[in-house]
């Protein structure tokens, strides 16, 4: 697995929608945003984000360890009440390609457990976030993303 260390110079604003996590549920609840009871929403936030393609699923800790919330959301240039917002900051994030068909699960724990810590970093902790992006749409090749800190 490639993994780079990239400088993110600029915070990005994502609007969207999100869902409570717990260790337990993450998979089938997260999987409720790619609903079709959610594609008018999405639809929503096309039309408002002027973008069909690129998408962000935002991860990020609510209780440290065990609940997060996850958002599937874009990139939004103005502000808009109707969606829920998430700042991903500035600051050093490993990022990884993964194949479209690649478990996102096993992609995720590989990245944690082999990728982040052979480039000697470890994910921060403390105001964590993690992001999956796809440029072209869910279906298609992806990238992870996590804010880190040298080991």
């Amino acid at each position: 697995m490639e993994v780079k260390v990239v400088e993110r110079d600029e915070e990005t604003v994502i609007g969207g929608f999100s869902v409570e996590l717990t260790n337990e549920s993450d998979t089938e609840d997260a999987e409720i945003l790619y609903s079709d009871s959610y594609k008018e929403k999405m639809g929503r936030l096309n039309n408002f984000a002027k973008n069909t393609k690129e998408y962000y699923g935002i991860l990020w800790y609510t209780k440290l360890h065990e609940d997060h919330k996850y958002l599937v959301g874009q990139e939004l240039t103005e502000e808009s009440k109707e969606f829920e917002i998430k700042i991903i900051p500035c600051g050093i994030y490993a990022c990884s390609k993964f194949p479209k068909k690649y478990d996102r699960i096993k992609a995720w724990t590989d990245f944690y457990s082999e990728g982040i810590p052979q480039i000697g970093y470890r994910p921060v902790e403390q105001n964590d976030i993690a992001f999956e992006y796809y440029s072209n749409g869910r279906e298609e090749e992806y990238e992870l993303w996590s804010l880190i800190e040298k080991a």
